[in-house]
């Protein structure tokens, strides 16, 4: 549309503008503001600008020819990706570690984001890509910041001529030492491939196992939460209604009435504020003290052991772990006694932190490791028969592999017992909860029909 049916000739321009800027405003591609500079800088002289007046001049400039450079700039980027012009698009996207990372550590990235650029690692090495091009992919495409900046830096230390193994020692956060040694132990054998594949599997594994004992607790954790918000607003809103009709009635309220509006007396007064703050602070620090003290570690690890509901699952999720961790370590050709103690701190649990220790020195004197396990009442008669029968037949691997795969089975079956019986028992005692109030309430308001009666 070019509005020459307006016969003002300072309206038509003024409408014709205000379209275009509409047109560019609604653009899907159009850059950002923060980009916008630093592009227009770079691609100032690459499309004509149109001779017109000075003022609109300048207007093409910061619009249509900014625009069209963006445009272009994201598809030569797309085809260079897809077409594996690497050199081209390792010029324009030069990764820099993040400003959330400098002078800082390197947060841990997520099992499931690391396990799936291992596999992605793992094919590409398998399909003939050299591992530096394979490394420079993932930082390119990876969704995870510190998994980009990772990869990328090693990526530049194997281009200097380190080894692999060398570089992800210097990453610790990201790179657990089962990570390193799995890695070590495939460089070593030539079987790089295979390994980061068993490595990627592990860790699906273990963040599957996680996963499940996160979504078992966070049912109980969520109805918890919920009676909790019910029973501030009960306190803040319903209780102060009752108490202006039982003042007016002048009646003897039961004990248990006169305990809610206390409480919520309470609740509504700046003064429990300006205690509760405070105490609640110094409450968070003693926890915080006692809970990283060995010896209350200790207790709260046996008794998670000792408890009916936790018992089955701590025990088949700690044992899952450490036979999925101790197969991938045996497959690779790492040493028992340093497959031992990297598979002890996949362990959260320090009473079979403690077991596999104790084993370890076992080992260390001679003796076979299903003996050593055979001593502690935690292992299950199961799992040390299983160990026997690995060490006498040759293939202890295999029957590891065989172990870990029954445990995680078992941990499911767990959780999903687990949550049967939780989810019936929290709304009972919601409603338990929440009855009393309401009873307790409306009690007093029988007492007063009664005596009208």
């Amino acid at each position: 549309m070019d509005y020459k049916f307006i016969e003002n000739a300072k309206l038509r321009q003024l409408m014709r503008k205000a379209r275009y800027k509409r047109k560019v405003l609604d653009n899907p591609n159009r850059p950002p503001k923060h980009e916008q500079a630093k592009i227009q800088q770079k691609y100032k002289n690459v499309i004509p600008v149109p001779s017109r007046n000075k003022k609109t001049r300048k207007q093409q400039k910061s619009k249509i020819s900014f625009l069209k450079t963006y445009v272009e700039l994201k598809i030569q980027e797309r085809k260079e990706f897809i077409e594996g012009d690497m050199p081209a698009l390792k010029e324009r996207r030069k990764l820099i570690k993040p400003k959330s990372m400098q002078g800082r550590r390197l947060k841990k990235p997520p099992m499931k984001d690391l396990a799936v650029a291992t596999k992605q690692l793992s094919s590409m090495i398998r399909t003939g890509l050299p591992l530096l091009d394979s490394l420079n992919i993932i930082s390119d495409t990876s969704e995870n910041t510190t998994i980009r900046y990772a990869f990328k830096e090693i990526g530049l230390g194997i281009s200097k001529g380190a080894t692999m193994s060398e570089m992800l020692d210097k990453y610790p956060e990201v790179f657990n030492e089962m990570y390193r040694a799995l890695v070590s132990a495939g460089e070593t054998a030539g079987l790089l491939p295979s390994t980061l594949d068993r490595q990627a599997k592990l860790l699906e594994s273990l963040a599957k196992i996680r996963g499940q004992i996160k979504s078992a607790l966070s049912y109980p954790t969520a109805i918890a939460i919920l009676t909790l918000v019910i029973v501030v607003i009960m306190m803040l809103f319903v209780i102060p209604i009752f108490v202006d009709i039982y003042d007016q009635s002048g009646a003897p309220l039961p004990g248990i009435t006169q305990l809610l509006i206390d409480i919520s007396d309470q609740l509504r007064s700046k003064e429990f504020y300006f205690k509760a703050i405070p105490s609640g602070i110094a409450i968070y620090l003693f926890y915080k003290y006692f809970s990283s003290r060995s010896s209350v570690i200790w207790w709260f690890d046996k008794t998670l052991l000792q408890l009916p509901i936790t018992k089955d699952l701590v025990t088949k999720s700690c044992l899952a772990n450490f036979s999925r961790t101790l197969s991938s370590l045996n497959s690779a050709g790492v040493p028992i006694l340093e497959s031992l103690t990297i598979a002890k701190k996949t362990l959260k649990n320090r009473v079979f932190s403690r077991i596999i220790e104790n084993a370890y020195i076992d080992i260390q004197s001679g003796n076979p490791m299903h003996k050593a396990l055979d001593k502690e009442s935690a292992i299950p008669v199961m799992f040390t028969s299983m160990f026997r029968i690995g060490e006498e037949t040759g293939e202890l691997s295999e029957m590891i592999t065989k172990l870990a795969d029954f445990y995680e089975d078992e941990v499911d079956t767990s959780v999903k017992s687990l949550t049967s019986i939780m989810e019936p028992l929290m709304i009972i005692f919601v409603a338990v909860f929440v009855g009393i109030i309401l009873i307790a309430m409306y009690l007093p308001m029988f007492s007063m029909m009664q005596t009208v009666g």
